[in-house]
């Protein structure tokens, strides 16, 4: 993803990528505050505000969805490689509980905040081993699999990515199946 940030600045894209703090050991209540401020920060800037999360940072952008932290929606939302809760739970140095699926308000929440919400996953991605499926009801969205993918990390061969910089400037979600 920090590629395609760079990418995206020097086409003059105003681009936010925050570096959260303990990335070894999240505490929840950290990335939350730094979420915070950076979405506050999108909302000074005109143009689109989307945001781009990998990870444990889905988690996190839909934390702060649960706990109405934005103070705007943004226009859209890309979760990336979404994580199992059971795989986050028995995870050494992740503090906090688990996302519960089960949560009836992840999927109303999320679309509060999301004018567009896009999940994707790779069919071989190690910390999601019952499939991204397990985001299907939650969400209220159909993800997108990408064969192969992994965890979308640059051991898995993910670098430069002109599918994500086209959806990003384009808006089609079909951009991003072009690596």
């Amino acid at each position: 993803m920090r590629l395609t940030a760079a990418e995206l600045r020097s086409r003059g894209n105003q681009v936010w990528y925050p570096q959260f703090p303990a990335p070894d050991t999240p505490n929840p209540a950290d990335w939350q505050d730094l979420l915070r401020q950076e979405a506050n920060m999108m909302d000074e800037v005109p143009g689109p505000k989307i945001a781009i999360a990998h990870s444990l940072g889905t988690i996190n952008w839909l934390y702060g969805a649960l706990a109405d932290l934005y103070q705007k929606p943004f226009d859209r939302v890309l979760l990336v490689a979404p994580p199992d809760p059971q795989m986050t739970s028995q995870a050494e140095g992740i503090q906090g509980e688990p996302m519960d699926l089960a949560n009836p308000g992840i999927a109303s929440q999320a679309r509060k905040w999301a004018g567009e919400l896009t999940a994707i996953a790779g069919d071989n991605d190690k910390w999601l081993p019952r499939g991204v499926d397990i985001w299907k009801a939650p969400l209220g969205i159909e993800p997108l699999v990408f064969p192969g993918a992994g965890h979308f990390s640059l051991d898995d061969g993910w670098g430069p990515w002109p599918g994500l910089v086209q959806w990003i400037e384009s808006g089609d979600i079909q951009d991003l199946l072009k690596r």
